[in-house]
């Protein structure tokens, strides 16, 4: 039988690594588009966002997977971290 919470845990961290790629692969196409560098692209407050949501569904998911208490703990303040740098507001 299929354990579905293996399954929706394993597809979050999934989930979150495909995130990351778009916001990497949106920033490139962006540059060849536009005559930016990289760096300058990926500094865009939606590819920071879109990479700090990334990294925080990645940490879920293996919160989520994992045994140890305090390895689920880490995992789930990298999350909260990541969120909140994603999504409070920034002063530039």
């Amino acid at each position: 039988m299929i354990d579905l919470g293996s399954v929706a845990a394993n597809a979050l961290w999934v989930l979150g690594l495909a995130l990351i790629l778009a916001a990497l692969s949106w920033a490139n196409w962006r540059t060849h588009r536009e005559p930016i560098r990289f760096r300058e692209a990926l500094r865009q407050p939606v590819s920071q966002r879109a990479l700090n949501t990334g990294l925080a569904l990645f940490a879920v998911g293996l919160a989520m997977t994992e045994h140890r208490l305090w390895a689920q703990v880490l995992w789930g303040l990298l999350a909260v971290l990541a969120l909140l740098q994603a999504w409070w507001p920034r002063r530039i």
